[in-house]
């Protein structure tokens, strides 16, 4: 099946096209509930060519970081260039190395382990700065240990503080995926041994019948291991030439593993084209759908740690140049991209470059009124309400109310819609919202005129809303 896109950044032109219906009074009646049941009789002048289109959340822009390889304990970055380098001594001897594995001759000196305490600070000075996103907890790196038992050859202790840190520390602001299972060599599931096959390589073409007993054995390994998982990261390449069978195995893992219907994958970087947010599989009957999220950027912090680590690729020091600038200003959601070894090895060009890039991000929205910061499915989420919410225009009591009732499976906090009508008047559920008159202090519960428009924040619940408004 092909999946669910649109190409504009910023309002979903079908809801103008095919939603933007009017509603029969008898009809905005029954779904409205006691908030506007004193609907009597139906004034069509306020509603005839009233439009809501949907906006980014808050119109501000999101923000996320994407962190991949990471994993307790280990160095991914350090076992899997050994192993790589293992395997190709092994069956393909006189090639040539490619990708980290030119890096074998740095091994001796590149850290193989990443302690607990480092991933602490990172992730308290991610929460003081407010950054979110995804972070990866690859649950059997390398075949090395498996995060629901033990690291053989390293203290039980450093594997439970991983365990506490990520749970405590990092997930509160980011989603935790598994990075499918080993980031290297395929694993047979009923053994628990490595094959010869590798999960990027190998398995960007996959075997479909496995797919969602593979995919389930990861998300089920952070569930032993008290992580709950938002969603999957492909490590590599994985499943992107048979991506409608990945995506369908994901959203089946989910649903078994988390009961999550509405989860997200990692597969696509588009780092010159203009990221999107496909859904796939969407069922709007049952409120299912998984949605593909795409980092806009390179990795640009460091990649293994010995990779360049260029700060003015993600924004320069004039706050104008650079990739994320050219993202914010056509309203996309900007996902950063980075790995994890390289924010600790090799005196942690990572960490420096992710600082450099936050600081600029301040002076470039010192008052937070144009990004927002968030967790990778929040992007997915708020896409899936975009895009497969039902809106509809129906009319009011008297000549200047009018109604605008949204139907949706799919909820989403800060849902933001903007009416192309000055409004003096908001009523939610049957409570009036709060007017603002700066876009500082538009949060969700709040409305906010602009000129001949009016912008409205609210968090949609699943089921049908009824917004009643009052114009000028």
């Amino acid at each position: 099946m092909n999946p669910i896109t649109h190409s504009t950044p910023d309002g979903i032109t079908t809801h103008q096209h095919d939603h933007h219906r009017v509603l029969s009074r008898r009809r905005f009646l029954r779904h409205a509930g006691a908030g506007v049941a004193v609907l009597a009789t139906g004034v069509r002048a306020a509603a005839d060519g009233l439009t809501a289109t949907v906006r980014n959340p808050l119109l501000r822009t999101p923000l996320a970081l994407l962190i991949d390889d990471s994993c307790p304990v280990v160095n991914l970055g350090w076992h899997w260039i050994k192993a790589r380098h293992d395997w190709r001594m092994r069956l393909h001897p006189g090639t040539e190395p490619s990708g980290w594995e030119r890096l074998h001759d740095k091994l001796g000196t590149m850290a193989s382990t990443v302690p607990a305490d480092f991933a602490r600070e990172w992730g308290e000075w991610c929460g003081e700065q407010g950054i979110r996103g995804k972070f990866s907890m690859v649950p059997f790196p390398a075949g090395v240990g498996r995060i629901d038992q033990n690291f053989p050859g390293h203290p039980e202790r450093e594997l439970r503080d991983w365990l506490r840190v990520t749970r405590d520390i990092i997930q509160p602001n980011f989603d935790i995926t598994p990075e499918i299972l080993t980031h290297t060599g395929v694993v047979d599931i009923k053994t628990w041994k490595l094959t010869d096959a590798w999960e990027q390589y190998e398995w960007v073409d996959p075997p479909v019948e496995p797919l969602t007993d593979y995919l389930t054995a990861a998300m089920q390994l952070l569930k032993n291991a008290g992580i709950a998982c938002d969603g999957i990261t492909s490590p590599g390449a994985f499943g992107k030439k048979k991506e409608d069978a990945y995506a369908r195995a994901a959203l089946d893992a989910a649903i078994r593993v988390t009961g999550n219907t509405r989860p997200f994958y990692f597969v696509w970087v588009r780092a010159e084209e203009n990221p999107e947010t496909p859904l796939w599989h969407v069922d709007k009957t049952q409120g299912r759908a998984i949605a593909s999220v795409m980092p806009g950027t390179g990795d640009w912090f460091g990649g293994s740690g010995y990779d360049p680590s260029e700060p003015d690729k993600f924004i320069a020091e004039d706050l104008e140049k650079g990739r994320v600038p050219a993202l914010l200003k056509q309203e996309l959601p900007t996902i950063l991209l980075g790995h994890w070894p390289c924010f600790y090895a090799n005196g942690a060009p990572g960490f420096k470059t992710l600082k450099i890039v936050k600081r600029r991000l301040d002076a470039l929205d010192p008052d937070r009124t144009r990004t927002l910061w968030v967790k990778t499915s929040d992007i997915g989420r708020y896409e899936m309400a975009k895009k497969l919410s039902d809106i509809a225009i129906a009319p009011g009591v008297s000549a200047d109310e009018a109604g605008v009732n949204i139907t949706t499976k799919f909820p989403a906090a800060n849902f933001t819609l903007t009416l192309n009508r000055t409004a003096k008047r908001l009523r939610l559920g049957g409570n009036d919202l709060r007017e603002v008159n700066s876009i500082r202090d538009f949060r969700s519960g709040t409305f906010m005129q602009e000129g001949a428009r009016t912008h409205v924040a609210f968090d949609l619940p699943e089921g049908t809303t009824a917004l009643l408004a009052t114009f000028a």
